[in-house]
């Protein structure tokens, strides 16, 4: 099984937004954090999931099916229970991403009884992420990190059926998010954090009709703040971890490409707070097996209402439920240096049926993953491979409810993702 150690730190600290050690290094560690900040700009991408909440955090958190609440014990921690990295010695610096391929076909049955099945664009989306942990001293540790919590990518043909509803649609987001974390005694640590997140949209569709009607695209983007914090608990063969996010309200701004004119848009979405929940069992010392899950508050999403300048408020009732990804993962050390992992998650979808739309042509959804773990003295290699099949969305109900649904059904709702995530130890 992997163990997080490093030579410790020494020398004065300053904080860049985390603590790291001056002299030659610190050119260095700053090289790796406006890197990873560049990467990350221009590469956030998104893919299609229950909601438009994203999990992907790291390979070994791909593999695992997140199951890193209560283990926490590698940088990923920032991200699924920030209490966990008082258990890393020294600095370590990972970066990776995901590679995630929706595909599913979207049947519409129109006025006359026709029915046409449209498949979506094959196109492949990016999750990156970006940690860096530091122990000061043997009581306080912080860690930073750069990952996504939301995002959804999907698109079709811009004459398709549901063209009214939507063609494209790309939503992204990125989270910036410091913690400082402290170990209590030897069994308990605690950590609070602050999350600066950014939001960027981007929504096409056709008006009046799905062929010849004119296009219109709204692009805006917005930003706010969550707080994060998190528990992590000990014992011999037991470890327990809770991961928290808030919620965080997003004011965006900006336009809504008309034939005739540009409008300003604005709006505001309350973003939902998650939870992760982790039990983990180690019955050997290179074997364990942590089950639990997240629950994503998706009831603050209760609408996504647009103020149109010149046009005024248009409504889009969301009304989403409360929903958990429940999970189990299992971490096998077939070596000293190399890890396999395997997991299983069922991720409920938190959408209202009378306004689903083609944005999400999901239901709840059943991942399976595999992954392995490499060590090579100061360097780690994660990869992972998910599988995930997506129930069935039917959209009669929301065709009387929705503009631009048509009645018919969501099918072969497929997801193929790759994540390889590497790190080093200083």
């Amino acid at each position: 099984m992997r163990e997080w150690e490093s030579p410790k730190a020494d020398g004065s600290l300053f904080f860049l937004p985390f603590f790291m050690p001056q002299g030659e290094n610190v050119k260095r560690y700053f090289q790796y954090f406006c890197v990873s900040c560049l990467i990350i700009t221009a590469m956030a991408g998104s893919a299609s999931a229950a909601g438009f909440a994203l999990y992907e955090w790291s390979a070994r958190g791909n593999a695992l099916g997140g199951t890193l609440a209560g283990r926490a014990d590698d940088p990923s921690a920032v991200a699924f229970n920030p209490a966990g990295i008082t258990q890393l010695d020294g600095t370590h610096v990972v970066m990776g991403t995901t590679f995630a391929l929706p595909l599913s076909d979207v049947v519409t049955t129109d006025a006359q009884g026709t029915s046409t099945t449209t498949p979506n664009n094959e196109d492949i989306f990016v999750i990156p992420h970006f940690y860096i942990t530091q122990r000061i001293n043997e009581k306080w540790s912080v860690g930073f990190g750069e990952y996504s919590r939301f995002g959804l990518g999907f698109g079709y043909k811009d004459t398709w059926p549901g063209a009214e509803n939507v063609y494209q649609a790309t939503i992204q987001s990125i989270s910036l998010n410091p913690n400082l974390a402290y170990k209590v005694n030897d069994r308990l640590s605690l950590a609070f954090g602050v999350e600066y997140v950014y939001v960027d949209l981007e929504i096409s569709k056709r008006l009046g009709h799905p062929v010849v009607g004119p296009k219109s695209t709204l692009t805006a983007d917005g930003d706010g703040f969550a707080l994060t914090s998190g528990i992590h608990y000990r014992l011999d063969k037991w470890r327990f971890g809770v991961g928290y996010h808030s919620q965080a309200k997003i004011n965006a701004s900006g336009k809504t490409e008309l034939p005739s004119m540009s409008p300003n848009t604005t709006g505001t979405v309350i973003l939902p707070d998650m939870i992760n929940i982790g039990l983990t069992y180690y019955p050997k010392e290179n074997l364990s097996i942590e089950v639990g899950g997240i629950n994503t508050r998706w009831s603050t999403y209760r609408n996504l209402d647009l103020d149109v300048e010149g046009l005024g408020v248009v409504p889009q009732p969301k009304n989403a439920k409360d929903v958990w990804r429940y999970n189990v993962g299992v971490e096998y050390g077939l070596t000293e240096n190399w890890d396999l992992r395997a997991s299983y998650s069922f991720d409920e979808a938190p959408e209202d049926q009378r306004y689903v739309d083609y944005m999400i042509p999901a239901d709840d959804r059943h991942l399976i993953s595999v992954g392995t773990g490499l060590t090579l003295e100061k360097w780690t290699i994660d990869t992972a491979y998910t599988y995930i099949k997506a129930e069935k969305v039917n959209y009669d109900l929301a065709a009387s409810h929705t503009d631009g649904i048509l009645p018919g059904q969501s099918k072969n709702g497929v997801t193929h993702m790759v994540a390889v995530t590497v790190g080093y130890a200083f």
